[in-house]
């Protein structure tokens, strides 16, 4: 393989137009250059006519079908002669008569699957009377050249003389990538960018259906800095194996054709690997969140984390995205992977089932899910016992961001049932607040009816329509509820309940579920709005934790941000 590069062979957008038009002259030595086909019978022209099918052997019918002469160049501009072109019968038949003697490619497709057929170094000589030619469409493959003296950015055509293919480009990441192309020998293979200048192969590039044929293109790779200078966000005090979040999109850096390519992201701080979790990946768009666990997350410093994508390379840490939540995290919920599934980022497999749920037009993090207020939530099995069975006094961290819609209805973002412990908004007439309400049976009043006490912590702030993050910290005083980065309660109020406490229900996200006698249980409370980024630890968590985590997570702001290394 080889290249007409700039300084030897380069050619201007005219000169291969002419080089085209020698090489159409070469193989059309003989031909009459007539472009109406007429009577076979008359004329002494070949046909040429066939069968056109799919793979599983059914008939193609109405398929579109053209015969393409070798001097026809897509990139001059020129319609194809509408007696080259005609369309199968309900059998999937096609034919051309009285076909000028010459070269030729046949091209077929049908609109409704895409699927493609093309045949190019057709001859039709005088001595040829039927030229008999069936096809089988196949799916569209594509190519990914390696466009080594061109910019990124180079805008330009990619085409086949003697065929209708023609492909705006442009040049991303040293490559020109070409999609939609039928399965054959493609050449010539000519690149002509918008400056003038081209590219051509020296030999035919083989398209393959389903894939994409690398010609002479190098692997791919770029970084970026991620600058953690922690008094940006006044942190009081060093954060040990903190997971930290960033993101990347199109404003970052050009991502086009990143869909395209397959390697491994690599986090790198102070010269060591560190765990790294991708969470949310849409490389069309060129949006990707990142979940880092960083060793220490230190006072007052500028460290540097170093984040790098390779082609085609493998990753050197065993099971990085899990360890990113291995620091006394029992669960971490990002709702990046839709509305169908609900995973646990730590690994310890609490993985939910979401119902009736939709994706989130906006998101803290990647993505996030959509509750519609009367129906919908994420069940988590497993927790009826267990690391979710805990009572208000046992250590214990919760955090979560939510945007509610409106403020009318009352509404949980989640709970282990209706009397061991939910966080709800409670709305009233005269109230609108947060609530935290754990339930306890070492307590009892002096009223006979009495089967268990109620710790009420509570916060007047709550507002609809704005992205909150909700904290509950649980140690053996008791609890206490942060929103935002701000300690708002921890001092219980006390009640008590005609209902005895019930462990057994399970964890879940956006309803409350009140266990009775009866075969089934009553459900209330359904959450509206958007819930995201749920995360749970079995440890107590610091204020300075609390205040860290809101500034890193804040839709709001942006810390830290990545740039690109140049």
């Amino acid at each position: 393989m080889g290249y007409m590069c700039k300084n030897a062979k380069i050619l201007t957008k005219y000169g291969v137009i002419a080089w085209i038009a020698l090489v159409s002259l070469c193989v059309l030595a003989c031909s009459d250059g007539r472009t109406s086909l007429g009577n076979s019978a008359e004329s002494g022209n070949p046909e040429i006519a066939g069968t056109i099918q799919f793979e599983d052997g059914s008939l193609a019918a109405h398929a579109r079908v053209a015969v393409v002469p070798a001097s026809y160049s897509a990139i001059e501009g020129g319609e194809l002669d509408s007696v080259f072109v005609a369309v199968t019968d309900s059998l999937g038949h096609y034919s051309f008569d009285s076909v000028p003697e010459g070269g030729y490619s046949l091209e077929a497709v049908d609109e409704l699957s895409g699927r493609q057929f093309l045949k190019l170094g057709l001859f039709a000589t005088p001595d040829t009377t039927t030229l008999d030619l069936d096809a089988v469409l196949e799916d569209l493959g594509g190519v990914r050249l390696g466009a080594h003296g061109f910019e990124d950015g180079t805008t330009g055509y990619v085409y086949v003389p003697g065929t209708t293919i023609l492909r705006p480009v442009t040049v991303k990441m040293g490559n020109i990538f070409v999609d939609s192309l039928p399965a054959d020998s493609l050449y010539p293979f000519v690149f002509v960018s918008d400056d003038g200048y081209s590219l051509s192969l020296e030999k035919g590039v083989e398209v393959i259906s389903d894939s994409t044929v690398q010609v002479d293109a190098e692997k791919v790779s770029f970084g970026f800095k991620v600058p953690l200078n922690t008094a940006e966000i006044g942190l009081s005090e060093d954060l040990v194996h903190f997971p930290l979040t960033f993101y990347l999109d199109s404003a970052d850096y050009d991502f086009s054709g990143m869909e395209r390519l397959t390697g491994i992201w690599t986090a790198v701080l102070c010269g060591d690997t560190i765990p790294l979790d991708v969470s949310y990946a849409d490389p069309a768009a060129g949006k990707f969140t990142f979940w880092a666990r960083i060793p220490k997350l230190r006072v007052a410093s500028e460290d540097t984390l170093f984040l790098s994508f390779a082609e085609g390379a493998v990753s050197s840490y065993a099971d990085s995205a899990s360890a990113v939540f291995e620091n006394e995290f029992i669960a971490a919920w990002h709702f990046d992977e839709g509305a169908d599934t609900v995973t646990d980022a730590t690994g310890n497999l609490y993985n939910g089932i979401p119902e009736s749920l939709t994706v989130a037009e906006e998101a803290v993090a990647g993505s996030a899910l959509h509750y519609g207020g009367t129906f919908g939530s994420v069940t988590i099995p497993g927790t009826a016992n267990g690391e979710f069975d805990v009572s208000v006094k046992d250590s214990m961290t919760f955090s979560v961001w939510v945007k509610m819609e409106g403020s009318e209805r009352s509404r949980v973002v989640y709970g282990k049932g209706a009397t061991q412990y939910h966080l709800m908004y409670l709305a009233g007439s005269d109230t609108k607040l947060w609530l935290y309400e754990a339930y306890t049976d070492e307590i009892f009043g002096t009223d006979s009816t009495t089967q268990s006490a109620r710790y009420w912590y509570r916060d007047s702030s709550a507002v609809a329509d704005v992205w909150t993050f909700l904290t509950v910290v649980q140690d053996t005083a008791g609890a206490k509820l942060y929103v935002n980065d701000s300690l708002i309660s921890s001092t219980a109020a006390i009640g008590t309940s005609s209902d005895s406490v019930v462990t057994d229900s399970l964890f879940m996200i956006g309803k409350l579920t009140y266990p009775r006698d009866s075969e089934t249980n009553s459900v209330t409370h359904f959450f509206n709005g958007v819930i995201d980024e749920l995360h749970v630890s079995r440890v107590s968590r610091s204020e300075a934790w609390i205040k860290a985590s809101y500034a890193n997570q804040n839709p709001a702001t942006r810390w830290p941000v990545p740039k690109a290394i140049q």
